[in-house]
């Protein structure tokens, strides 16, 4: 691993876990705080309703009366949250165990993010966006500079057809993921593209690389969370060529103000998914 002058993006990510250590990363990845930040750069109506914070459930069941369903989830790290439908009894015993065990444990420490053990230890409870039953897509934007390269796509969460694939700008294919399944469906291009670039590039033009997780629901995007160091650097691409050319833009100087992307009339981005012409 060349740790002081990386060369593939996988390096360029243990630089900014060992070496650069930007102390901003902190606050802009605490799923609380980041809020603010989200909020004041593209506006509230892009940001997830927050229900509560806290860093405890409120002790006594009879005040968590907030609009079902929702989203229970760890501030202070990732993958760690859980549903609460929209009918149906509310399993609070198997929900406190659980929410117990993430405030006991710092997230993050077998990946060296350090950024994540200096959040505080809190619950945040959120409106659950998108159709009942359904979980909408995942759209992740990689900013590098401050200008999208490519869009993660992943969709049936919680299903075993679980996968996703990566297109560019131009919504094509260049390389693919090892680490993480690839779905059988090429994905379809959001009606909403343009404003998803503008909120993505519009957050992430002060960084080097950040990935701006977005859902789209009812042609809205909303900001789910920023990410600085995917898969703590360990995500493999094929072909390997690819590790280098995403290396290649952390390295890119700025050649104008960015982002590039004017941000969208706004009609624009509120319209539902169509269908994509490309067969894969």
């Amino acid at each position: 691993m060349h740790l002081l002058r990386p060369r593939t993006h996988s390096e360029w990510i243990q630089h900014a876990k060992f070496v650069r250590r930007d102390p901003r990363l902190v606050a802009l990845t605490d799923k609380i705080q980041a809020k603010a930040y989200i909020a004041e750069r593209v506006g509230e109506e892009f940001v997830i309703p927050t229900y509560w914070t806290g860093r405890r459930l409120p002790p006594r069941r009879v005040r968590r009366t907030w609009s079902r369903p929702y989203f229970i989830k760890a501030a202070h790290g990732c993958h760690q949250n859980l549903e609460v439908p929209a009918e149906g009894r509310v399993r609070w015993r198997v929900i406190e165990r659980r929410v117990e065990r993430w405030l006991a444990r710092t997230y993050g420490g077998r990946g060296g993010e350090w950024q994540y053990a200096r959040i505080p230890r809190r619950i945040i409870v959120e409106q659950r966006v998108g159709d009942p039953g359904v979980l909408p897509d995942d759209y992740k934007l990689w900013v590098f500079h401050g200008r999208v390269h490519y869009v993660h796509w992943f969709t049936d969460r919680d299903l075993p057809t679980y996968g996703g694939r990566i297109v560019d700008r131009e919504w094509n294919e260049p390389f693919r993921s090892v680490s993480q399944r690839t779905h059988e469906r090429f994905p379809p291009r959001p009606e909403a593209l343009d404003t998803m670039i503008w909120i993505a590039e519009t957050l992430g033009e002060d960084f080097p690389f950040v990935r701006v997780d977005l859902y789209v629901v009812d042609g809205r995007p909303y900001v789910g969370e920023l990410t600085f160091t995917p898969s703590a650097g360990f995500h493999t691409l094929e072909p390997d060529r690819a590790d280098f050319d995403l290396g290649a833009l952390w390295r890119e100087p700025r050649r104008e103000r960015l982002p590039a992307t004017p941000r969208p009339a706004p009609d624009q981005g509120r319209s539902r998914l169509v269908g994509s012409s490309h067969v894969r």
